[in-house]
């Protein structure tokens, strides 16, 4: 049986391509695992599943592809409760993620 991480996302910028980078990242990249995917004006909500933990290659591939990354925040809670695992992530501006 495979661990499966949970992983509650939120973004928001002024920037509003950056908001539709993000939008259709999610909508392309997890088709089958977006549990709930929602845009509001300046936001990104995403619920959505990985495997073991924090997807950091995702992240990392999601954060270079913003348009306008001095305009950005994200956080991502990442939980798997099997292992107790739980690990809270933060990206703002040209720093990118880490860890809080």
């Amino acid at each position: 049986m495979a661990n499966i991480c949970s992983n509650e996302f939120y973004a928001e910028s002024k920037d509003k391509g950056n908001i539709e980078y993000i939008y259709n990242y999610f909508d392309n990249i997890y088709q089958g695992n977006v549990i709930d995917l929602s845009q509001e004006e300046g936001s990104v909500e995403s619920q959505f599943d990985s495997k073991w933990s924090f997807p950091e290659e995702e992240m990392k591939e999601l954060f270079n592809g913003l348009p306008n990354k001095d305009e950005i925040y994200m956080r991502c809670l990442s939980v798997e409760y099997g292992c107790r695992y739980v690990e809270y992530h933060e990206c703002e501006g040209e720093e990118g993620w880490y860890l809080s």
